[in-house]
């Protein structure tokens, strides 16, 4: 089929059927979080379901919508060590706040660097990364190349800091 992943909201009772799919087919399924109140809102949740799973189960981490859900983003990426397989980054001008809304990546409340930190840490393999900007629909191409900018320039940054510790 020439399908990697596919980014979904199984219900729990489905996993295991989902999880035998996956293998089959040769496809990872990565979990979506929306915020309170879906399913899979709390990030334990979803390292709970994926007990006992195959790897090709995993989570698509969704920053923002943990912020918005007052969770915090680098303890849910940093909780889901060895299930993350895509990202939806976003970063906000509220925590808490189900109506927050996007900010340029590094200006807002998710600490983005700690993030990017993480996943080089744990080595995701081959991390899919979106930039999912919902705000300032008419004119948001500048603020997405910000955040194109910050995520070269703290990335550049992560790796003198990786080589100037060895």
């Amino acid at each position: 089929m020439g399908i990697e992943t596919i980014v979904s909201e199984p219900a729990r009772n489905n996993l295991e059927f989902v999880d035998k799919l996956a293998g089959e087919y040769g496809i990872n399924v990565a979990i979506h979080n929306h915020p309170k109140p879906s399913l899979y809102w709390d990030y334990k949740v979803a390292v709970e379901a994926l007990e006992g799973r195959s790897e090709r189960l995993g989570v698509c981490a969704d920053t923002g919508h943990w912020v918005r859900s007052g969770l915090d983003s680098v303890e849910a990426v940093k909780a889901l060590d060895g299930r993350l397989i895509s990202f939806h980054i976003k970063d906000l001008n509220e925590a808490g706040k189900r109506d927050a809304h996007d900010v340029i990546w590094g200006t807002g409340v998710v600490d983005m660097k700690a993030i990017l930190a993480e996943v080089i840490r744990q080595k995701v393999k081959n991390p899919v990364f979106s930039i999912e900007y919902e705000h300032n629909w008419d004119n948001n191409v500048p603020d997405i190349a910000a955040c194109v900018a910050y995520l070269n320039k703290a990335v550049t940054e992560l790796a003198s800091e990786a080589s100037a510790a060895k």
